[in-house]
């Protein structure tokens, strides 16, 4: 055998012996580095990890966090101090006292090798020290807090910092919101490190990906963050309206009605001192023209030019995307002046952009598109600023009834006898009654699918509550597992569907002459979440072979489209 491979050899023999290559695993895995003040630190009796904390000996404490430690034999107690802070801790108690005030600890203190160990993120904490956990590196990373500045101020939120070598990583997402910036994707997130869960970067690198100005002047611990977007304009054209900042920001945005607006609020930003100038200049015009006229007074006069009060405030909730509900008014409090970009022709989509100094501390610019009909609308962020994308909701112009196919695209609803899909049925009936309903030139008919594509529950609600519809009808074939299951039934949920529920039943049993299985109370999502009278068929059982020959048929589907349109011109007649 050459000799030179022996090594390697007792080296794989050694793992093959039961137990031992598992406590070499796990000692190995055990091991917990520690970095205090940027600088790693070899302590004579290594960390340990106790019920999920780090253990380090009393002497690190003292001399890598710069606190003094007294240590009572007799007590086997120590009590440290570092400026105004004093904590005491005994070996083996979880009490301990911090300024005199009595905590419980998660872990406590232990003896190793006449060497008192104590939770380090507890102790450093609340010695007023910044404590991290880098899991992949099994580092515990402990420095002094530095004050953090932005602006000028203190931050908002707290933004911790940690100190490696000669640079400081910040928590990016907690700077990044700070400074207006949620949702920030990170060009190098590998240049970072992972601590307690949460990405930090170096100050220059946020620097490069945010702009602004951060710096970190050690001798003082201080990080000044200088970080204020400048809005500069806002333009149009068509249904696309073009906000323009000097650095990015992302919009709180949310919608009003009465009229239709759409509100962004740009965090963190300031009017270019361009547009302030001219902002103060037509209000100092506007209050020699208004001769005695006060401050508040001009102020009532903003708020009353933005919004009518007439029906009280409760009148002007509203949602937001996220669906929370929105109330406030958007010309409220501290808007330091306004400019109007342009006002539209009164049949055009966009009837009017303003915007303002909305606050100054902390600094928002609000822009305000006010339209002369609903709209949905998207952001999208470039390297000028925001568009926003606007897509109108038809104008209702008569009596609107929205007509809902079931299931649809990769949702292919129940399957009949003959393999048939539920979708298809669907669909063929939907589209033979929006045909059949728009003879009647009082009747605004919309489908929300005309094709076989997928909606979202959701989506098939907001398609109906969104154009102000006056019924929603939504088409469905039923299946059970015994084929003998049959009939036509309908259902309903709101008491206001009821009686529409009822007429829809009528007629469509008539021209099925399927079993009667009735008018049910049924909280179905699309009948249960739309705001006008809402009802949902189930024509017939597609597993039923008999029904579902009828429920295949071209000419039966046009029947019961017949009946639908009947149904609802019936229904219309009679009580509207």
């Amino acid at each position: 055998m050459n000799t030179r491979w022996l090594p390697l050899w007792m080296l794989m023999a050694m793992l093959l012996i039961p137990g031992w290559a598992s406590a070499a695993g796990s000692s190995a895995e055990q091991a917990v580095q520690l970095m205090i003040g940027g600088q790693a630190v070899q302590p004579d009796v290594p960390p340990m990890i106790e019920k999920g904390r780090t253990l380090v000996p009393v002497r690190v404490i003292a001399e890598g966090l710069g606190a003094q430690v007294e240590w009572n034999q007799e007590t086997r107690t120590a009590v440290i101090t570092r400026g105004q802070q004093t904590l005491q801790l005994t070996v083996g108690s979880r009490d301990a006292l911090v300024n005199g005030k009595r905590v419980q600890l998660d872990t406590a203190p232990v003896m190793r090798n006449q060497r008192m160990l104590l939770p380090l993120r507890f102790v450093g904490e609340s010695l007023g020290v910044t404590v991290g956990w880098d899991d992949k590196t099994r580092t515990v990373i402990a420095n002094e807090t530095p004050e953090i500045r932005y602006n000028g101020k203190k931050p908002v939120q707290t933004l911790k910092a940690f100190q490696r070598g000669d640079e400081l990583f910040l928590a990016a997402d907690a700077v990044a919101k700070e400074v207006g910036k949620k949702g920030q994707v990170w060009k190098h997130p590998e240049r970072g490190i992972t601590i307690d869960g949460q990405l930090t970067l170096p100050l220059s690198l946020i620097e490069e990906e945010l702009g602004g100005r951060y710096s970190w002047t050690p001798e003082q611990n201080l990080v000044e963050i200088e970080r204020l977007a400048r809005f500069t304009g806002v333009s149009q054209d068509d249904q696309v309206i073009r906000i323009r900042t000097d650095l990015s920001v992302t919009a709180d945005a949310f919608v009003l009605q009465g009229p239709h607006r759409i509100v962004l609020d740009l965090p963190q930003t300031e009017l270019d001192p361009r547009l302030l100038d001219k902002l103060e200049r037509e209000s100092a015009s506007s209050e020699e023209q208004a001769g005695e006229t006060t401050v508040e007074e001009e102020k009532q006069a903003v708020d009353a030019d933005e919004d009518d009060r007439e029906q009280g405030e409760s009148d002007r909730a509203t949602e937001r995307e996220d669906g929370e509900a929105e109330s406030e008014d958007e010309s409220d409090a501290d808007v330091r002046g306004r400019e109007s970009v342009e006002a539209s022709r009164d049949d055009a989509l966009i009837a009017d952009i303003r915007y303002s100094q909305y606050s100054a501390s902390p600094h928002t610019v609000r822009v305000v598109i006010e339209l002369n009909q609903k709209s949905k609308y998207n952001l999208e962020y470039t390297e000028e600023g925001i568009e926003v994308k606007l897509s109108p909701v038809p104008k209702k112009t008569g009596f609107r009834i929205v007509i809902d196919a079931g299931h649809g695209g990769a949702d292919r609803g129940a399957t009949g006898t003959q393999g048939n899909l539920e979708k298809d049925f669907t669909l063929a009936v939907s589209n033979k009654l929006v045909q059949l309903l728009r003879k009647y030139p009082e009747f605004q008919v919309e489908a929300t699918r005309t094709t076989d594509e997928y909606l979202k529950l959701e989506e098939r609600v907001a398609f109906a509550n969104e154009r102000d519809a006056d019924l929603f009808l939504s088409i469905h074939a039923n299946s059970f597992t015994k084929p003998t299951a049959q009939g036509t039934e309908t259902f309903y949920y709101h008491a206001n569907s009821k009686t529409f529920a009822e007429v829809v039943h009528r007629h469509l049993q008539g021209a099925t002459q399927f079993f009667d299985r009735g008018v049910k109370s049924t909280g179905f999502y699309v009948i249960k979440h739309t705001t006008m009278p809402a009802v949902l068929t189930e024509t017939g059982f597609l597993s039923n072979p008999g029904e579902n020959a009828k429920l295949t048929s071209p000419a039966f589907q046009q029947k019961v489209a017949e009946a639908l349109a009947a149904a609802v011109r019936e229904y219309y007649e009679s009580y509207y």
